[in-house]
């Protein structure tokens, strides 16, 4: 059997977790640069409030009824995930985080007494210790385990969250309730074609020739509808891997139009990757940059374009990351132009402790991995960019808007009606 725990409505539960205030009002938090929905709270959802919508659209709506509008905090739901993840992984067993709200974990049981005897007071206890309401299912194979967690969200919230897909004579029934399209695995395409041939359910999805889904589509297709029908298939890749691509991007919060702010942007985003390069003990041996122009803005002329530099030699320092970094940048850089977008992608990751050395290039890389040691030891203890690099942090106005922000100090606020508003309630 395995296991699914999904955390619910992820981005707001940590917003209440520090801010109490927020409990049964309707709350969405936004994305990058305040653009867009990326997480709502049931509250929000009832009024009809649709996952990726562009706040600008829902204006009206926030103001009439009273909707707090939260931009989004991802260090702190990054830190949260790590917390409700650590209790987890002491309760269960091969755990494999699969995305920041959500982790399948293998189950030793077959009895549905034993299954929920383990699984129900793990929910508990992450709310409890933490404070993130969770829903864990629990199923023959992965894809059944993504369904049964998803009807614990939806029909157990006034119970217990969980919820046990394990008789396989009930599973048709409730595949008969599910668009194909919400199946783990179809995509908007496969869906399409689906629907063609009056595939609309799950359920229609397993009725069709295991021969024909593979040779109509592909084996991962196959491979979908056999766990539908309990066969244990799919192949996960947690997210604690070593990752082979190391990416930071952000869109900026104003038009750039000069080299010195686009520069502290790139070496704020090149110092994130060697940190995180650091944090799964790798070397990167290719640093791109890639800056982008603002595509919908008809009055100034669009550009875009990346520049790949190959290292000399694999590392893992920020000064070495970043000094590439710029020189990509200034290879790729026009005067005239605005720039709406930035990103820095580490690649060619290996591990730190199978590194080819150069006979030709005299860099210290065990003095550097020593000061990188210590520079991470005192930004975990006084703040992320308590020491940093001179070029960082120069500039402020390419940093995306986060205009509903929660104040750091004094007492708690929350944002009414698309403005801040003071709640006196501490």
């Amino acid at each position: 059997m395995h296991g699914l725990m999904d955390c619910n409505n992820f981005f707001v539960s940590c917003e209440r977790v520090f801010n109490p205030a927020l409990e049964g009002k309707p709350v969405v938090v936004l994305s990058n640069n305040d653009g867009c929905v990326i997480s709502r709270s049931n509250e929000a959802k009832a009024l009809g409030i649709p996952m990726g919508i562009p706040v600008y659209q829902i204006r009206d709506l926030v103001r009439q009824q009273n909707v707090q509008v939260i931009s989004g905090n991802h260090t702190l739901y990054l830190d949260l995930s790590n917390r409700v993840m650590n209790v987890l992984g002491s309760e269960v067993e091969r755990l494999a985080i699969y995305s920041v709200d959500e982790a399948f974990f293998d189950v030793p049981f077959d009895d549905d007494e034993k299954i929920y005897g383990l699984i129900a007071p793990i929910a508990k206890k992450i709310k409890k210790y933490v404070g993130i309401p969770v829903s864990i299912g629990a199923a023959p194979s992965r894809t059944l385990a993504k369904i049964a967690s998803h009807i614990a969200k939806k029909e157990r919230v006034d119970t217990d969250n969980v919820y046990l897909l394990t008789d396989m004579k009930a599973v048709p029934e409730r595949l008969k309730k599910i668009p194909v399209g919400d199946v783990w695995g179809i995509g908007r395409r496969l869906d399409a074609s689906l629907k063609e041939y009056g595939i609309n359910t799950a359920y229609d999805f397993t009725q069709m020739s295991r021969t024909w889904v593979k040779s109509q589509y592909s084996i991962v297709a196959e491979r979908t509808q056999q766990e539908l029908l309990g066969h244990d298939y799919a192949q996960i890749t947690a997210v604690t891997e070593s990752k082979q691509t190391i990416t930071t991007s952000r869109s900026f919060g104003t038009t750039v139009r000069d080299i010195r702010t686009l520069s502290d942007a790139v070496v704020t985003f090149a110092s994130n990757c060697g940190k995180r390069l650091r944090d799964q003990n790798s070397l990167t041996g290719m640093v791109t940059v890639h800056i982008r122009g603002d595509m919908h803005n008809e009055n100034m002329p669009f550009y875009t374009n990346s520049c790949q530099l190959r290292l000399a030699m694999p590392t893992c320092s920020t000064m070495e990351i970043v000094k590439y970094a710029l020189l990509a940048l200034r290879s790729i850089y026009r005067e005239g132009y605005g720039y709406k977008k930035a990103a820095v992608t580490l690649s060619d990751i290996t591990d730190n402790r199978a590194m080819q050395l150069n006979l030709f290039e005299p860099t210290d890389e065990p003095r550097q991995k020593k000061l990188m040691k210590a520079i991470d030891k005192i930004n975990a203890h006084c703040g992320d960019t308590a020491v940093h690099l001179l070029a960082q942090g120069s500039a402020s106005t390419w940093k995306p808007h986060m205009t509903y922000r929660p104040a750091k100090q004094g007492p708690l606020r929350i944002y009414s009606g698309m403005t801040r508003k003071e709640d006196n309630n501490d």
